[in-house]
C-alpha cells in the first residue's frame, strides 16, 4: 500500500512538472519579449507601419540692404483624400459636386468620380489628388464639396513643400549661394545657414498601401520654427549697375571670367558682388566667388603699398629722382621693363622721373630700382610693413572660401630669392584676394582706417530685429596723415591725368590706380594671358564708395591693360552709382530753363519702344512722367515714379539690360 502510494506522488510530481515547465518557458519567452527583443520588435514594427516623419520649416528670406527680396522659399502644396473619414451622408450629397469642382484643376468631372469611388471601395485612404499648389489654389480647394467639413470628416490631407527662388534671376546668384545636402553650401545661404534654416517639425506617420505615407492627428505633432530673415549690406540698384558693366565688358573683351566689388567707405558694408565666368556654351554666369576666393598676383595694384612704405621710411618722396633709362633695367638674369611703354598715351617719359610721375605712369622700373636701391640690405624692413599693417592676414569675410594673402619673408628660404624683392615692388611674388586688396584700398579713403568688409547687417524674425552687426576696425592707422594726404594725390591723379586719364570725369571725380599682371609668365617665356585691374575710390574728393575690378584672360588682340579694360567699369559704375542718391543730383544743378527744355525735347516713340522691346533701358528723362510710366507699364515693368514733371533721373541708367525682376525707379525735381 505505501508503494503505491509513493508511485501515484511521483507521477503526480511529473505530472506537476510536466505541466510547470512549459509555464515556466512562457513566462522565460514573455520576459524576453518584453524587455530584451521587445523593444527592437516594436520598433521595426512602428517603423514599417508608424514612424515620426520630420516636417521642414520654411527657410528664412534674404533681403538687400533697400529691402528687395534676393531668396526666398515659396510655399507649394500637394492634396491628398482619405475618403474612409467621410460619412455616408457627407458622400452621397457631395460626392458629385466635389468631381465637379477638381475638374476645373485637371481631368473630367466622370474621371474624378470614378477616382475617388474606387477609392472609396477599395479602402484607400491616401489618393493623391493635386500638386504643386500655391497657397491661393489651396485656400480655394478647402471651401470645395466634402473637404469644406474639414480636415478630420472632409478628409482632406494636405503636405506642405518649399522651393527656393532668387527672384532677381541671375544677379549676384554666387554671392546669394545656396545651401543643400546635395550641393553643399556657399555665399549668404551657407554663411547665414544657422539663422535661414530653423527648426524641424515632427508629424506621426502611417504607412498605406503603394508605400505612401498618412498623417495621424493624435496631438502629438510638433510644429516646425521657420528661419529667420537675413538683411543684407547689399544694395540691388548698385548690384544691378555692376553686374551689367562688368558683362558687357567680358563680352567684348572676350575675357574669361572677372569680378567686381563695391564696399561703402566709411562702414566696409559690401553693396555690391559680381562674379561671372564663361560657360561651355560661351555665355557668362556666376559659378564662382572670384572675389573672396581667388587670390593672384595684383600687378600694378600693388604699388600703392610700395609707395605707400617709401613714403613712411622717408626713403622718397613724391618729387624724387629715378632714372627708369629707356624703360628696361637687367638685374641678375633677368629684365624689368615697362608693359605700358609702348601704349600710347601711357609712358611719356624715359630717363629721370619723379615718383609722383611714376605711379601716375605705372613705371615698373622705377618701383622696382627704388625698392631695391633702399632695402636690398635689410628686406625685412620693406616686407615687416605689410605684416605691421596686418596685409599677410585674412578678412575674415562671413562668405566661406577666403584664400589667405601671400606675402613671402626673407626668413622663409623656401619663398624668397634674389628677385624677390624688387619684383614684389610693383606687384608680384605676392598674392591676394580681389576683396583683400579692395580693404587696403577702402583704407586710404577712409582716412587710414582700416575697416572689415562685411555683407550681413541684421538678423531679423518678421520686424524684430534679433541681431545686428556693425563696422569693425582692422587697423586704426595704416599710414601717417602726412603719407596719407600724399597717397590720395597720387591716386587721384592717376585718373586726372595719368593711365587713365581718359577717364577723367569732373562730375564724379574717380581715384585709383590701374593694374596689369601677365599670367603664367614662370612657365611660358612669351605669355599672352593677362590679368586687368582697377582698384580705387569715388568721388576722389569725399569718397563715398571705393571699387575694385579684375577682369582676367581678356583677348590680348582687343586689349589686356587695366586702364583699357578694367578701369572703364569703375569709371561707368561710379557714374551710374552718383546718380541713384537724389541728393547728388539736386534741382539747383539743373535750371529751370534745362528743366522746361527736357520737358520739351523731342523723343521718338518707336525708337524708345524698340529699346524696350530688346531689354534695353531708352532714355526717359526728358518725357512727361505720364508718358514715361505708361510706356514702361505697358511692356510688362514694375515702375516707380515720384514728382509729376518730366523725368530728371531714372534707374536703371541708360543702356543697362532690363529685367523684369528689377524695380525701374524715375524721378521729376519739379522746378
Amino acid at each position: 500500500m505505501r508503494d503505491l502510494q509513493k508511485k501515484i506522488q511521483k507521477r503526480i510530481y511529473l505530472l506537476a512538472i510536466m505541466l510547470v515547465l512549459p509555464f515556466i518557458a512562457i513566462v522565460y519567452k514573455l520576459v524576453i519579449l518584453q524587455w530584451v527583443e521587445g523593444p527592437e520588435l516594436k520598433a521595426k514594427v512602428e517603423e514599417q507601419i508608424i514612424k515620426y516623419h520630420t516636417i521642414p520649416p520654411i527657410r528664412g528670406n534674404i533681403y538687400s540692404a533697400d529691402r528687395k527680396l534676393l531668396a526666398t522659399s515659396v510655399p507649394t502644396f500637394d492634396v491628398y483624400f482619405d475618403p474612409i473619414a467621410v460619412s455616408r451622408d457627407i458622400w452621397s450629397n457631395e460626392l458629385d459636386a466635389l468631381a465637379a469642382k477638381l475638374a476645373q484643376f485637371s481631368k473630367t468631372k466622370g474621371e474624378w468620380t470614378r477616382i475617388l469611388s474606387a477609392g472609396r471601395q477599395s479602402g484607400n485612404r491616401y489618393i493623391k489628388l493635386l500638386e504643386n499648389l500655391t497657397f491661393s489654389e489651396l485656400q480655394q480647394i478647402k471651401q470645395f464639396p466634402i473637404f469644406r467639413h474639414g480636415k478630420f470628416k472632409g478628409g482632406l490631407i494636405v503636405e506642405q513643400k518649399a522651393h527656393r527662388r532668387m527672384p532677381m534671376g541671375t544677379i549676384a546668384e554666387r554671392t546669394i549661394g545656396y545651401s543643400s545636402a546635395n550641393r553643399g553650401q556657399t555665399g549668404l545661404e551657407g554663411a547665414c545657414d544657422i539663422w535661414l534654416k530653423g527648426k524641424e517639425g515632427k508629424r506621426w506617420m502611417q504607412r498605406m498601401a503603394k508605400g505612401h505615407w498618412k498623417p495621424i492627428n493624435n496631438g502629438w505633432d510638433e510644429d516646425p520654427v521657420n528661419g529667420y530673415d537675413v538683411v543684407s549690406t547689399l544694395d540691388s540698384r548698385i548690384q544691378d549697375i555692376l553686374h551689367h558693366e562688368l558683362l558687357q565688358t567680358l563680352i567684348n573683351f572676350e575675357a574669361d571670367h572677372g569680378t567686381a566689388v563695391v564696399m561703402e567707405v566709411k562702414t566696409g558694408k559690401i553693396k555690391a558682388m559680381v562674379n561671372l565666368g564663361r560657360t561651355e556654351g560661351g555665355y557668362y554666369a556666376e559659378r564662382l566667388n572670384y572675389a573672396i576666393w581667388e587670390s593672384s598676383e595684383p600687378g600694378s595694384t600693388f604699388k600703392l603699398l610700395t609707395a605707400m612704405i617709401l613714403l613712411e621710411d622717408k626713403k622718397a618722396d613724391t618729387n624724387t629722382l629715378i632714372d627708369i633709362g629707356n624703360g628696361s633695367w637687367v638685374f641678375y638674369d633677368r629684365i624689368v621693363t615697362e608693359s605700358n611703354f609702348s601704349e600710347k598715351g601711357s609712358l611719356e617719359s624715359s630717363g629721370q622721373i619723379t615718383l609722383a610721375k611714376a605711379f601716375e605712369q605705372s613705371s615698373n622700373v622705377a618701383f622696382a630700382r627704388l625698392v631695391f636701391e633702399h632695402y636690398k640690405d635689410q628686406p625685412s624692413a620693406f616686407v615687416d610693413k605689410l605684416y605691421k599693417m596686418g596685409l599677410h592676414k585674412s578678412v575674415n569675410f562671413e562668405i566661406k572660401g577666403e584664400t589667405a594673402p601671400m606675402i613671402p619673408h626673407p626668413e622663409d628660404k623656401t619663398q624668397w630669392s634674389g628677385i624677390t624683392l624688387p619684383w614684389m615692388a610693383f606687384g608680384y611674388q605676392t598674392s591676394f584676394t580681389p576683396l583683400q586688396l579692395l580693404t587696403v584700398y577702402n583704407a586710404i579713403a577712409n582716412d587710414g582706417v582700416m575697416v572689415r568688409p562685411y555683407i550681413v547687417e541684421e538678423i531679423r524674425n518678421s520686424k524684430r530685429v534679433i541681431k545686428r552687426f556693425g563696422t569693425t576696425v582692422l587697423n586704426s592707422s595704416v599710414c601717417s596723415r602726412q603719407t596719407l594726404e600724399k597717397l590720395k594725390v597720387l591716386l587721384a591723379n592717376v585718373v586726372r591725368q595719368g593711365t587713365a586719364k581718359h577717364l577723367y570725369n569732373p562730375a564724379v571725380p574717380l581715384a585709383g590706380k590701374t593694374g596689369t599682371a601677365k599670367l603664367d609668365y614662370w612657365k611660358e617665356k612669351n605669355s599672352r594671358k593677362y590679368r586687368a585691374s582697377f582698384a580705387g575710390y569715388f568721388p576722389a574728393d569725399q569718397p563715398q564708395y571705393s571699387i575694385i575690378v579684375v577682369v582676367d584672360r581678356p583677348n590680348p588682340d582687343k586689349a589686356y591693360y587695366g586702364s583699357k579694360v578694367a578701369a572703364p567699369v569703375a569709371a561707368r559704375s561710379a557714374s551710374a552709382i552718383m546718380g541713384l542718391t537724389p541728393a547728388s543730383m539736386p534741382v539747383d544743378s539743373r535750371p529751370a530753363e534745362r528743366i522746361l527744355a527736357l520737358s520739351k525735347s523731342k523723343k521718338d516713340p518707336h525708337e524708345l519702344e524698340d529699346h524696350v522691346r530688346k531689354q534695353v533701358m531708352p532714355n526717359l528723362v526728358g518725357l512727361t512722367m505720364a508718358q514715361a510710366v505708361a510706356l514702361m507699364e505697358n511692356k510688362g515693368f514694375k515702375v516707380s515714379s515720384t514728382g509729376s514733371g518730366p523725368v530728371n533721373w531714372q534707374y536703371p541708367p541708360q543702356g543697362s539690360q532690363l529685367s523684369r525682376s528689377v524695380l525701374i525707379e524715375l524721378k521729376s525735381f519739379n522746378p
